[in-house]
């Protein structure tokens, strides 16, 4: 049980940052976007 306790977390600890450098990836393209499209009015 404490082995598949520490595998499931661990894979739970990957995924979260998976997702959290996509969110930080889109969120700094959307920002970058922003600027442009403000920039070229």
């Amino acid at each position: 049980m404490t082995i598949y306790k520490t595998t499931a977390n661990s894979t739970y600890k990957k995924l979260a940052v998976q997702w959290s450098n996509e969110a930080l990836f889109f969120v700094s393209s959307t920002v970058v976007a922003d600027n442009n499209v403000l920039r070229n009015r």
